[in-house]
C-alpha cells in the first residue's frame, strides 16, 4: 500500500468463472486485510493454497535436468 498501487489486473481471458471468481476473492482478502492494518499484514498461507489450486493450463517438467540436452 505504500507504493501507492492504484489497480491490480487480474487475468481473466481464456479463464473459468470459477477461476476469475477464487482469484479476485483472494485479492480482495488480502487487499482489505493489508489496508485494515499494514504494518501488520503477512500472506495468509489459505491465500496460498487457494491460488495453488485454482492454476490453470500449466505445465511443471524438469526440463533440461530431465533429460539430456539434444
Amino acid at each position: 500500500m505504500a507504493a501507492n498501487i492504484a489497480s491490480v489486473k487480474i487475468e481473466g481471458r481464456q479463464r473459468s468463472p470459477a477461476y476469475v471468481t477464487q482469484v479476485a476473492k483472494v485479492w480482495r482478502q488480502a487487499i482489505d486485510r493489508c489496508k485494515a492494518s499494514p504494518q501488520d499484514f503477512v500472506p495468509q498461507s489459505a491465500w496460498m493454497e487457494t491460488l495453488g489450486a485454482m492454476s490453470e493450463g500449466t505445465q511443471t517438467t524438469l526440463g533440461a535436468y530431465h533429460r539430456k540436452w539434444q
